[in-house]
């Protein structure tokens, strides 16, 4: 398989050791070479290779099931045709990323900017969170929760902590004599049903 980088090559031969392998590497050939346990070596030759490598990045690797060549690519971007021989491959220009989603609408929609203008929307509201406490949503909520942590004495924070995972998340607490007394029970809100 192949990525903008590089072109990775796998040869299936199980079991091999690093010593009885040996990879030479030119900025246009490969040649491996496996020294089997029966006496016989098992070549895989590519020359010419179809476009040039830089031979100081790339590298091999052994598994147990193969041997994983990385062939960096010289020049990036060209999407090799075939690994041996001439290929007449010329860069590939980098596609839009963004996909197209069929749509009876007749306008399209920016959602990358949309997802955009509803995060900095959010931003502003936490912003806003000292003057109106209902304002923020979640980025709020978890705000003011961070700060009531960070503010909190040692037994308070205790408290916090063995109240909130005692009741599965139904109960927060600061009271350090209440909570140390015994176990928090779950208590969900009243039209709900807690899980066991």
């Amino acid at each position: 398989y192949q990525t903008e980088r590089e072109v990775v090559v796998s040869v299936f031969i199980r079991n091999v050791k690093e010593e009885d392998l040996k990879i030479d590497v030119q900025p246009r050939a490969l040649s491996l070479t496996v020294s089997l346990p029966t006496g016989s070596d098992v070549v895989f030759d590519v020359d010419p290779l179809a476009h040039d490598i830089d031979v100081e990045a790339s590298s091999h690797r052994v598994l147990q099931p193969k041997i994983e060549l990385k062939l960096v690519k010289k020049q990036g971007g060209i999407k090799w045709t075939k690994l041996e021989g001439e290929d007449e491959s010329l860069p590939t220009p980098q596609a839009d990323t963004r996909h197209a989603y069929p749509s009876s609408s007749r306008k399209q929609h920016n959602w990358d900017a949309i997802v955009k203008q509803s995060a900095e929307e959010d931003d502003e509201l936490a912003k806003d969170f000292s003057k109106n406490p209902n304002a923020g949503g979640d980025s709020a909520l978890n705000e003011m929760f961070q700060k009531l942590y960070a503010d909190a004495t040692d037994d308070q924070r205790r408290a916090m902590i063995k109240s909130y995972q005692e009741s599965n998340g139904t109960s927060l607490s600061t009271n350090w004599e209440e909570v140390s007394k015994g176990k928090v029970e779950t208590s969900p809100p009243e039209s709900m049903i807690a899980k066991k």
